[in-house]
């Protein structure tokens, strides 16, 4: 039985160990608190990363910042204290590529790998296995990894080079923000006009006008839920300022990403992180107490 040493057991972390698990794998789990919630799903909980790292057979970490990353790998209890040749790390985080790429270096001079494997959906999408890994790096050690990747939670793609899957989310985030904003600005002026809100939602559904973001978010975009949120603003806004600055990197022009981020830029600054992403429709409705 493989063993995969899971670094993080937050919103993201937890659910995809318990996905492992449910695929049969044995799961060790590391965080600074116990996790009871692993160890009632059947996984253990190592004492620190570089305990994990010398009991593991495949390392995955999804952390929220390269300090946490730098911390579990490289940090004097990281798994770089006793990493086993040949090991390879799928490293979920969405941080800076250039970044993950000088704790990827750190690995390979330990005879290991890492992997920037992101993955894109929210936490209530990881058990119904709808999210998306984005794997890049070396072929050889994506091949290594092929049956945890599967695992994980929906369906991965091999996204290319080392940092390609990084891109890719932000692909995926720039198309989230945007339409959400679309269908919250489209809800808005149907309301404007008096019309069924329920008939014009179940009438667009289906139609060349609709989308994902229209079918799964119209409903809370309709009725004002924001509470509790699923996505939240703050966790989108991160990846947004990543786009920003990645785009401006490779001189990229985005006029809608542009408008969608100011949006949620001008969310995060009236104290709305928390609220799920659909709550945009209060952005552009002017409705912004941050409690709303």
């Amino acid at each position: 039985m493989t063993r995969v040493g899971v670094l993080g057991l937050g919103r993201m972390g937890l659910p995809i160990a318990r996905n492992l698990l449910d695929k049969g794998f044995e799961v060790i789990g590391y965080q600074r608190r116990p996790s009871p919630d692993l160890i009632s799903a059947g996984g253990t909980q190592a004492d620190s990363p570089a305990d994990l790292a010398a009991r593991a057979d495949v390392l995955l970490s999804i952390l929220p910042d390269i300090d946490a990353v730098r911390a579990v790998v490289s940090g004097p209890e990281g798994t770089l204290k006793s990493l086993r040749p040949g090991t390879v790390h799928i490293e979920m985080s969405t941080i800076d590529v250039a970044e993950k790429a000088k704790v990827r270096d750190l690995v390979q001079q330990a005879s290991g790998d890492l992997l920037d494997a992101p993955i894109s959906g929210s936490p209530s999408m990881v058990p119904p296995r709808l999210a998306t890994t984005f794997a890049s790096g070396k072929g050889e050690s994506i091949d290594a990894v092929a049956d945890v990747l599967a695992a994980i939670s929906g369906p991965w793609v091999r996204a290319g080079e080392f940092g390609s899957g990084a891109h890719f989310k932000y692909i995926a985030n720039l198309l989230l923000a945007v339409h959400t904003v679309a269908a919250a600005e489209a809800m808005s002026l149907a309301d404007k006009a008096g019309l069924d809100l329920e008939l014009v939602q179940r009438t667009l559904d289906e139609s060349i006008a609709g989308s994902m973001v229209w079918k799964r978010f119209g409903p809370r975009i309709r009725s004002r839920e924001w509470l509790p949120a699923p996505g939240p603003i703050e966790t989108l806004h991160e990846i947004l300022v990543q786009i920003d600055a990645y785009k401006q990197e490779v001189g990229s022009r985005t006029p809608m990403f542009d408008v969608a981020k100011a949006l949620y830029d001008d969310a995060m600054a009236h104290g709305r992180g928390h609220l799920d992403v659909s709550s945009v429709r209060d952005q552009l409705t002017g409705k912004i107490g941050p409690h709303s």
